[in-house]
């Protein structure tokens, strides 16, 4: 019980220091001095190993709570979701404001920038030039040389999930005055095939590397599933975020059972039908 309180007080004061950085920006040191030591409390990580095992009773996470770098990533996926959470909760008017490109060639440059930084993230998180070389880096993220299976699997896959999603956002009362950064980026990529290609490859291979390859080996599928939704807090606390909770499942069922590449092709398949779907039918 004292554990389960104790963790609680720091997810709440986390919270709020996080929650006071999105409106002031002095306080990253608190949040910092917060955090520090943590790492080291065993019978914090223990508690949180038995939560993630809880969590995926489909899936057996390696989640190690005696390794320091597991307990460090542990420490950030708490902190994440504490932010994000915050965001999601505050009252309107008080969450950042969307600083979204309205170019192009600014949109795919910050999703290239993105990609880079999740795929050094998965690098240097698995141990790159460390415990691991190149070789045992593709092989722990779970990357490899797409094959015939990957192509077939990813692409019936990122299909069939965009079916059944848009069947189900379709039986959702629609929000006026959508202003999403997913719509925004939709309106500006829809003219072109190439760059909406672009933009679909570039917007899930780093994501698909980081959460499917490097996480979810650890974390399994439900946490690693409920992380990546809340990454997307730009949908807000509706029925789109838990659709895309159950989408983050079926690229992660797509790792699981092919391989982190299938995933990507996956996402990518996902990402760029409404792009082909407006070409054919515009209307």
């Amino acid at each position: 019980m004292l554990l389960t309180l104790t963790s609680l007080l720091y997810a709440i004061c986390l919270l709020l220091a996080a929650n006071h950085d999105l409106r002031a920006n002095d306080a990253r040191l608190r949040t910092a001095v917060l955090s520090l030591g943590l790492t080291q409390m065993h019978w914090l990580w223990a508690t949180v190993g038995k939560l993630i095992s809880r969590l995926n009773p489909l899936d057996q996470p390696k989640y190690d709570y005696g390794n320091p770098l597991h307990r460090a990533a542990a420490l950030l996926v708490l902190a994440q979701m504490a932010w994000s959470s915050g965001q999601l909760l505050s009252p309107p008017g008080e969450s950042v404001r969307n600083s979204f490109p309205a170019e192009l060639n600014s949109i795919l440059f910050n999703l290239l920038a993105a990609a880079m930084l999740y795929v050094a993230i998965s690098l240097l998180g698995t141990g790159w030039t460390i415990r691991r070389d190149l070789h045992g880096i593709l092989r722990r993220l779970g990357l490899r040389p797409p094959t015939r299976r990957d192509w077939l699997a990813g692409l019936a896959a990122g299909i069939l999930i965009f079916t059944l999603m848009t069947l189900a956002a379709s039986a959702l009362p629609s929000r006026a005055g959508d202003g999403s950064e997913a719509r925004l980026l939709f309106d500006i990529a829809k003219r072109s095939l190439p760059a909406a290609l672009l933009v679909a490859i570039l917007s899930s291979t780093g994501e698909e590397i980081l959460f499917r390859g490097a996480l979810q080996p650890v974390f399994g599928l439900t946490v690693t599933s409920l992380l990546f939704a809340l990454v997307h807090v730009q949908y807000g606390l509706s029925f789109e975020l838990l659709i895309l909770f159950f989408v983050s499942l079926g690229f992660g069922l797509a790792r699981k059972r092919y391989s982190t590449t299938a995933a990507i092709v996956c996402h990518a398949t996902y990402n760029f039908a409404p792009f082909l779907l407006y070409r054919l039918l515009p209307a």
